[in-house]
C-alpha cells in the first residue's frame, strides 16, 4: 500500500495495519459513510457530524465545544495513559496527543463509520506508528483484549488512575449500556493484571531458576533451528485434551503414519493408551506435576518421539522422559533473549502447550495445521477433558463466575474459563498474523469457536488432505558436537557473569539511596512530631529526589529490563500504583509543591527497599540455578558476586 498511499486515509490505514489488522482491513474495504453526514466549516477544525438515524448533531459549536472538553482534561495533563470512549470528529484526540507526556491514548468507538470519518479527516500516522494512539471498536473489547491493554509495562504502573472518559454527550445518550459494559470489562481486566503481576514473585523466580539450571542440558541437546527443517509430512495435527478428543482418536490412529502429530504434554498418555505415537510432544508448564505425564507412561511410548520443552521446564519433566529426544527451547523473556542463543528460541508466545504446538507447526513450514481436542470449553456434560486424561475428565469444574463464548459452529454459547479465553486469543493472534501463509483448521467438532480458524470435520480433512500413499519419515535431529556445546557454554557463562556483576552494582546503588532516604524520612517524621516542619531542608530534599530519579532510570536501561525487570516488577508493582497517583498530581501553590516533594521521598523508602530486595532475590535464585552445573563450568562463574547468605542452617554432625 505504501507506494500508493497518498490520501490521509490511506496513510492512516498503512500505520494502523501492523497494530490492528482486522480493524484496518474492515476500514480499507469501506467506500463511504452512510449513517453519518459530515459538515465542514471554513475553519479546518470546524467539523460537525449528523447522525441521520437519530437526527442528532454531535456539536453545537465544534471548535468551541472541543476546546471546552480539552480544558476539562487540564487535571489529567500529567497522565501518561488515557482511555476515551468515542472518537467524535477526531479533533479532541489530536489535541490531547500534542502533550508530549502522553504515552498512549486508547480510543474505544462503537461505530466503525465514525472511525472511518476521523481517519479521512485527520492525519494520525505518527501517533499510530509510535503506538501512542490505539483505536478499538467497542464490540471487540472483551476480557482478553482488556488484558492486552492493561498489561502494557508502563500502563500497569498507572492502573489505579484508570478511568473511561466519554468524549461527547452524544455517546452517553446513544450508548449508555455499552459504555458501562466496556468499563466493567476493562476494570475486571485491570484487576486481573494487577493481581497476577503483583503476586507472581514465586512464579518469576521459579522461571529464572529453571532457565539457569537447565542451560547445560539445553546446550548439549538439539536446538529449535534444526527442528525447524524437519517437516516430515504435508499436514500437522495438534492434539489437545478437550472432551471432544475421544471421538477423534479412532480416525487419528488410522492416519498416524501419514501426518505429523504434535501432541501437548497432557495428551501424550491418552495417545499412548490408544496406540498412537506422536512425532513431537510440547511442554510449556514449569511445575513438577507435568513430569507425571511422562514418568508414568511406558518407555515404549517415548521411543522416537521429540519432546520440545521450554527452557524453564522442571527437572521432573526432563527426568521423566525415558527415551526419544528432548529439546529445550527458550521463550522470549528478557532473561532468555539476553543470552543471544537464538538457535534455541524463541517460541511460546501463548500460554498453553497447544499454543506452543501451533506455533511450532508454523515455524516448521506446515501450510496447514489441524486442531483436534482443542475445545477451550466445557463439554455439554460439564466435563473439561477427554477420556483417559491423566487427572480425570473433571480436572476443571464449572464456576458461577466462568464466562461464556461462542460455540464451535456458531450455534449458541458455551461455558469456558478466563484462561481458556486467553489461550483462544493467542490462537487468534497467530492465525491473523499468518493469514495467507498458513491455514489453521479447527476439526475439534465441539467446544468453542476459535476466531480465524476454518471449521472442517476431521473426516473431511482426512479425505481432502491426507495422502495415504505417502508415509512419513521419522523426524531426526542432530546433537551438537562437544566443541559446539563447550563454545556455547563459555558464552553462556560470560552472560551469567554479567548478570551477577551488573545485578550487584544495581543493588548496591539502590541500597545506598535507600539508606539516605531512610535517614531523611526518620528526620522528617521527627520534625513533624516536633511541629517544626519549617526546618525541612528542601535543597537536600531536591537532591534526594534527583538520586531517586537516578535509580528509576534503571528501568530505561535495556540491560536492566532484560536481566532483572521480569523479577523485580513483582516486588514493586503495588507501590508503583500508589506512586503514580502522586506523580500525576499537579499542585499550584508553593506549599502544595513542597508537600508533594516530601511525600515523594517518604513513599520511596519502601520502594527502594523492595527494589533492592527484588534484585537480591533474583541474584540468589541465579546462584541456586547454577549450583547444579558441572564443576568444569561452575568454576568459570564469578560466584563471589552472589549475595552472601544472611543465615546458615545448622549442619548435622
Amino acid at each position: 500500500m505504501s507506494q500508493q498511499a497518498t490520501t490521509i486515509f490511506e496513510l492512516n490505514i498503512e500505520a494502523l495495519l501492523p497494530i490492528n489488522v482486522p480493524l484496518a482491513t474492515r476500514l480499507f474495504a469501506m467506500q463511504e459513510n452512510k449513517r453519518f453526514e459530515v459538515f465542514q466549516g471554513e475553519d479546518p477544525a470546524d467539523i460537525n457530524i449528523l447522525d441521520k438515524e437519530t437526527k442528532e448533531i454531535f456539536y453545537e459549536y465544534p471548535v468551541k465545544d472541543t476546546m471546552k472538553k480539552y480544558d476539562e482534561f487540564d487535571n489529567y495533563k500529567r497522565y501518561p495513559f488515557l482511555y476515551l470512549y468515542g472518537i467524535g470528529n477526531g479533533q479532541l484526540i489530536k489535541l490531547l496527543l500534542n502533550n508530549s507526556a502522553r504515552k498512549r491514548i486508547v480510543v474505544i468507538e462503537p461505530e466503525i463509520e465514525l472511525i472511518y470519518i476521523a481517519l479521512n479527516l485527520i492525519n494520525f500516522t505518527k501517533e499510530l506508528s509510535e503506538l501512542r494512539l490505539s483505536i478499538e471498536l467497542s464490540q471487540e473489547i472483551d476480557f482478553v483484549r482488556g488484558i492486552h491493554y492493561m498489561s502494557h509495562k508502563e500502563g500497569q504502573l498507572y492502573a489505579k488512575l484508570y478511568d473511561l472518559h466519554v468524549t461527547l454527550p452524544y455517546y452517553r445518550r446513544q450508548f449508555a449500556d455499552e459504555i458501562l459494559s466496556v468499563n466493567s470489562t476493562m476494570t475486571k481486566a485491570l484487576e486481573y493484571v494487577v493481581t497476577v503481576h503483583g503476586n507472581s514473585v514465586e512464579d518469576s523466580l521459579m522461571g529464572v531458576e529453571r532457565h539457569f539450571r537447565n542451560l547445560p542440558f539445553m546446550l548439549s541437546h538439539p536446538n529449535l533451528k534444526d527442528l525447524r527443517s524437519q517437516k516430515n509430512s504435508d499436514l500437522a495435527i495438534v492434539v489437545s485434551t478437550g472432551p471432544s478428543l475421544t471421538k477423534q482418536l479412532p480416525l487419528l490412529k488410522e492416519i498416524q503414519d501419514y501426518v505429523t502429530i504434535i501432541s501437548v504434554d497432557a495428551s501424550f498418555p491418552v495417545l499412548a493408551k490408544n496406540g498412537i505415537k506422536p512425532d513431537i510432544v510440547t511442554v510449556l508448564e514449569r511445575v513438577p506435576e507435568t513430569g507425571k505425564f511422562f514418568s508414568e507412561t511406558p518407555a515404549e511410548a517415548h521411543k522416537d518421539v521429540i519432546f520440545y520443552c521450554v527452557s524453564i521446564a522442571d527437572e521432573a519433566v526432563i527426568n521423566g522422559i525415558k527415551d526419544g529426544t528432548t529439546i529445550l527451547g527458550m521463550r522470549s523473556h528478557g532473561y532468555t533473549t539476553v543470552f543471544e542463543l537464538d538457535d534455541y528460541g524463541y517460541l511460546g508466545e501463548g500460554l498453553s502447550a497447544a499454543n506452543l504446538a501451533h506455533e511450532l507447526s508454523m515455524v516448521m513450514g506446515y501450510e496447514r495445521c489441524v486442531l483436534i481436542g482443542q475445545d477451550l470449553a466445557f463439554g455439554d456434560d460439564g466435563t473439561s477433558h477427554a477420556d483417559d486424561h491423566f487427572y480425570g475428565i473433571n480436572e476443571e469444574n464449572i464456576k458461577d463466575t466462568d464466562p461464556y463464548t461462542e460455540k464451535y459452529g456458531g450455534n449458541g454459547k458455551i461455558r469456558t474459563t478466563v484462561y481458556w479465553k486467553i489461550f483462544m486469543s493467542a490462537f487468534e493472534r497467530v492465525i491473523t498474523r499468518t493469514e495467507g501463509v498458513v491455514t489453521t483448521i479447527n476439526s475439534t467438532e465441539g467446544g468453542a469457536r476459535i476466531p480465524g480458524a476454518i471449521e472442517i470435520p476431521f473426516a473431511t480433512v482426512i479425505e481432502e488432505y491426507v495422502n495415504k500413499e505417502k508415509a512419513k519419515e521419522q523426524i531426526s535431529v542432530k546433537f551438537p558436537t562437544q566443541e559446539e556445546t563447550h563454545k556455547n557454554m563459555l558464552f553462556a557463562i560470560k552472560i551469567v557473569n554479567i548478570f551477577l556483576r551488573e545485578g550487584k552494582l544495581w543493588q548496591e546503588q539502590a541500597e545506598e539511596v535507600f539508606l539516605e532516604v531512610q535517614k531523611e524520612t526518620d528526620n522528617l517524621i521527627k520534625l513533624n512530631k516536633e511541629k517544626n516542619l519549617e526546618a525541612i531542608d528542601f535543597d537536600y530534599i531536591d537532591k534526594l529526589i534527583e538520586k531517586i530519579d537516578t535509580i528509576k532510570e534503571f528501568f530505561d536501561d535495556p540491560d536492566f529490563e532484560l536481566m532483572y525487570y521480569n523479577t523485580v516488577q513483582s516486588y514493586i508493582l503495588h507501590q508503583e500504583l500508589d506512586l503514580a497517583k502522586l506523580y500525576v498530581s499537579n499542585p499550584i501553590e508553593d506549599i502544595d509543591k513542597k508537600v508533594k516533594k516530601v511525600d515523594w521521598v517518604l513513599q520511596h523508602r519502601y520502594w527502594l527497599f523492595s527494589l533492592a530486595g527484588g534484585i537480591n532475590a533474583a541474584r540468589e535464585i541465579i546462584g541456586e540455578g547454577v549450583s547444579s552445573w558441572p564443576q568444569k563450568y561452575k568454576k568459570e562463574l564469578k560466584l563471589e558476586l552472589l549475595p552472601e547468605k544472611k543465615s546458615q542452617e545448622p549442619t548435622q554432625e
